[in-house]
């Protein structure tokens, strides 16, 4: 492998003409979480829509497929909530993803129920209580489970398990929450539905729930969009974000994604609109788009059991998952596993005063760096910190985006592309800096 040594003075005039174009970036998250890709989930085929886009982009900008188009197929069962999705509590309509959020395993229900509630004046009675409750018939109701006030007593623990989970076999669960209420994506479905309502939308004193809910398990054809640029070896610097998102729950209610990943996704796009224009680059750069990420890692789990051209030839994979804010830094998942690439990218960083706090960060298992990781192959996971932008909940959109780190943090992934093109650099501290 080729050496050069490089001190911070004369990194900190390297090439600056990455051309980042912010207004791009925008663009693309913009289309990415227009109603029209739904969600870039699996009701009306989002993922497939948005797919087609990643595509057309690509052929733009000259990447090459690896066989006859850009796409790699494979299958996987999903949950979806694709029509009707209704609750009233004591005639009072609640809201999907305002006031309720239904458990992504969750099958479709229909009817009138009972509401049985079991809070904090239900777990503090006696014994025969408990017993009878436990193993009366419930299964015309739904167990209202509220937590508030419980504290962490570990029999407490058991029966709120319990409870969540169902073991009582009711018809359905409802749970109480004042945050935290999110959605996902889920491959199964249980025999019971489960929601999440806000506290503050309950009546009091609730007794009664109409629900309407349609679910469907579908068997999910997805596809990875997948291209690259040749250089001089067979040797690959590997660009990956996972497009996909949470799709809709129910007919009118979808989650635009923007951060997640709708942001990821247009940095990968920025920096092959400017890594096409190179010619003669040492290395070749391959641009993996994979969708089934919130499901599991589906997508880029496919790609290392299914590569298209040997893995051993990959020598780094630079995933980029929610990079949209960065108030509070930008974490750099596996930098204590590959501290000589943290210390680059600080280096870039630092020379440049550029001012970012980059945040060296132990192994995670949730992007799509880590099924490479898993197979030996120098994976970093790039992600901003930052609270402007909610996860998973339909806030996350494009006018919510601060972008506070992005401009200099491209800049510090096209400096550090062309320090691995021109060999390793030092970093030499200067303490005239």
């Amino acid at each position: 492998m080729r050496k050069l040594f490089l001190c911070l003075t004369l990194i900190s005039i390297s090439s600056l003409v990455n051309g980042q174009d912010l207004n791009f970036v925008k663009s693309n998250i913009k289309k990415l979480t227009s109603p029209e890709f739904h969600g870039r989930g699996y009701v009306k085929k989002g993922d497939i829509i948005s797919s087609e886009y990643l595509s057309k982009q690509f052929k733009t900008f000259g990447l090459k497929p690896f066989g006859k188009d850009y796409f790699q197929y494979y299958q996987f069962d999903v949950n979806t909530f694709p029509k009707k999705m209704e609750m009233l509590i004591d005639g009072k309509e609640l809201e999907p993803t305002r006031d309720f959020y239904i458990n992504p395993g969750s099958i479709g229900v229909k009817g009138r129920f009972k509401v049985e509630r079991f809070g904090l004046n239900e777990v503090k009675k006696d014994t025969a209580f408990l017993k009878t409750f436990f193993t009366a018939d419930h299964s015309n109701s739904f167990i209202l489970l509220d937590t508030l006030g419980w504290g962490k007593n570990e029999f407490r623990k058991g029966m709120r398990d319990a409870i969540s989970g169902n073991l009582m076999r009711a018809k359905g669960v409802l749970e109480l929450a004042d945050t935290g209420m999110i959605f996902s994506v889920r491959t199964f479905n249980n025999n019971y539905s489960k929601f999440t309502v806000r506290r503050k939308s309950m009546p009091a004193n609730a007794s009664t729930i109409e629900l309407k809910v349609d679910q469907k398990l579908l068997k999910h054809t997805a596809r990875n969009v997948i291209g690259y640029l040749p250089g001089q070896t067979d040797t690959f610097i590997v660009f990956t974000a996972h497009y996909d998102h949470l799709g809709r729950m129910g007919k009118d209610h979808y989650f635009p994604g923007a951060n997640d990943n709708a942001s990821g996704t247009s940095m990968v796009l920025d920096l092959i609109r400017e890594l096409s224009k190179k010619t003669n680059h040492h290395y070749s750069y391959a641009f993996m788009l994979f969708s089934g990420e919130e499901a599991g890692l589906l997508g880029s789990q496919h790609y290392v059991t299914s590569p298209l051209f040997p893995l051993s030839k990959i020598k780094q994979v630079l995933n980029f998952d929610m990079v949209a804010t960065g108030s509070g830094g930008v974490n750099i998942f596996n930098g204590t596993v590959h501290k000589k690439e943290f210390a680059l990218l600080d280096t870039i960083n630092k020379a440049n005063n550029f001012g970012l706090e980059l945040k060296m960060k132990s192994t995670s298992r949730g992007s799509d760096h880590y099924p490479f990781h898993q197979k030996g192959i120098p994976a970093l996971f790039i992600l901003t910190d930052g609270k402007e932008v909610g996860y998973h909940v339909p806030e996350d959109r494009l006018e919510k985006l601060p972008f506070n780190a992005y401009e200099k943090l491209y800049k510090i992934i096209y400096q550090y592309i062309e320090a691995k093109e021109n060999g390793e650099i030092i970093y030499r501290p200067n303490t005239n800096r």
